[in-house]
């Protein structure tokens, strides 16, 4: 044959055979390729990740739509909106331990139309909205979802998210606590808790508030994860006649004081940044900060806000059933009637008050002073953080949000290198406001941190 023959009938039958090939492969895929087609358009808006810029925006309503409620009622709200949040985005896909809402699984819902609805409807159910312009930010979240089957799902998924924590939690006793009592009286016995002193738009006076704050909270509300509000009670404080007590007793006379405090220019930094007694608001900001420097989705993102939320409320149950169940005093009465504590080695002073106010009513935080509360506050954060992230290291600048006439502008900042150094900075800075005597600052945070590993190994886990 000649070549010129050849070459033709080898093209014939190179076309030939691709030809039928080309045919057979889309005779065998067409059914399956539109099947896979319709699944992958279904799924366009979820491929088990989401960017977290709607988790974080919504993180950010809630601290402003609680930060001027009292702290224990804040954590309690604070909890119970960032898990709606999480329970909705693990109905769509189901990375992590789900908690209130359990058999609502809607796998093609809209991430973000979930955690829009989640937190405003959390909100609404909770009757916080207040004055804010919740109906805007939750109508300008879902305008920047494309409209369609997903985004309705979502906003479904996100309501029933909502509607089941809070169902899970109307009976946890929240309604039995009693914000203010008499109850208990003021102790008459050195170390036991007396009334301390009120303030009149910041400034102290010389009459003594006659309540106590959620004296019943250890008691009658219950628990997110722990087995009870009693799990995690600290041994206890010193005895008044101890030489470890005179030690505290003496730092915080001298490191404390309002009038002829000898703290060191750092310490007095120190006392400053800590003073916003917003601690669930304030500690909700080095969270944020935490999870800038990273690359996390929405879910992982959830998570964490979950995780600190529920051990800072779970700290707060911790708290208060310590608190009443030691019912010791403030260093602010301990040094005013140090004459009477039976220990030759304290020495009086009648006219002693803390360089902070609290910023309510009275200067000291009107509870029981061990252990102490912001410490632990700290601790539950700092460890949920450095469990979280599995190391101890980060970089986070933050600058003090206190309203507290005594931060001056400009207010002061802080570069934190480790989560550990948030704890440290934010107990010593009670002993160095006058507070809290340094062993409740070291026992309240030690109870956060214990609160806070229970609570990561007990729930919140990967699927």
């Amino acid at each position: 044959m000649k070549p010129a023959k050849l070459s033709t009938v080898l093209a014939i039958l190179f076309l030939t055979i691709a030809f039928w090939s080309c045919k057979k492969e889309i005779a065998t895929k067409s059914p399956q390729a539109e099947e896979q087609a319709v699944a992958s358009a279904a799924k366009k808006d979820d491929h088990g990740f989401a960017e977290n810029d709607m988790v974080m925006y919504w993180n950010d309503k809630t601290a402003t739509v609680l930060k001027d409620i009292n702290q224990p009622t804040r954590a309690r709200l604070f909890a119970i909106i960032q898990i709606a949040v999480y329970d909705a985005l693990n109905n769509i896909k189901p990375k992590y331990q789900r908690y209130a809402l359990l058999n609502e699984r809607m796998q093609f819902a809209s991430p973000d139309a979930a955690v829009a609805s989640a937190a405003y409807w959390a909100i609404k159910g909770l009757n916080r909205q207040g004055s804010f312009p919740v109906d805007t930010w939750y109508n300008e979240s879902l305008a920047t979802i494309p409209d369609g089957e997903s985004k309705e799902q979502g906003k479904i998924l996100g309501k029933h998210a909502a509607e089941a924590i809070i169902a899970n939690r109307a009976n946890d006793g929240f309604s039995q606590a009693i914000l203010t009592s008499t109850t208990p009286p003021n102790g008459v016995n050195p170390g036991e808790f007396r009334s301390t002193v009120t303030a009149v738009n910041w400034v102290p006076t010389q009459t003594l508030f006659p309540f106590r704050i959620y004296y019943n909270w250890g008691s009658v509300v219950k628990p997110y994860v722990a087995e009870s509000n009693s799990q995690f009670r600290p041994q206890g404080p010193f005895a008044v006649s101890s030489n470890e007590y005179t030690n505290d007793f003496n730092e915080i006379k001298s490191k404390g004081a309002r009038v002829g405090g000898t703290r060191t220019e750092e310490e007095d930094k120190a006392a400053t940044f800590w003073t916003d007694t917003r601690s669930s608001f304030f500690l909700n900001l080095f969270v944020r900060e935490s999870i800038k420097n990273t690359k996390m989705d929405a879910w992982k993102t959830a998570r964490l806000f979950a995780l600190v939320h529920v051990s800072l409320a779970e700290t707060i149950n911790s708290l208060f059933d310590a608190a009443y169940y030691y019912y010791y005093w403030r260093p602010e009465t301990a040094i005013r009637l140090a004459t009477a504590d039976g220990n030759n080695n304290t020495q009086a002073d009648p006219d002693w008050l803390p360089v902070a106010s609290e910023g309510g009513p009275t200067v000291s935080p009107p509870l029981p002073g061990y252990p102490s509360s912001f410490a632990s506050f700290g601790g539950a954060t700092s460890e949920t953080l450095r469990l979280f992230f599995g190391t101890d290291k980060t970089s986070i600048d933050i600058t003090t949000t206190s309203i507290n006439p005594v931060v001056t502008e400009p207010k002061p900042s802080y570069h934190f290198s480790s989560f550990s150094e948030i704890a440290s900075s934010n107990s010593n800075a009670m002993i160095y406001n006058g507070w809290d005597f340094r062993k409740s600052a070291v026992d309240g945070e030690k109870m956060g941190r214990e609160v806070a590993a229970y609570v990561f190994s007990h729930h919140f886990k990967e699927e």
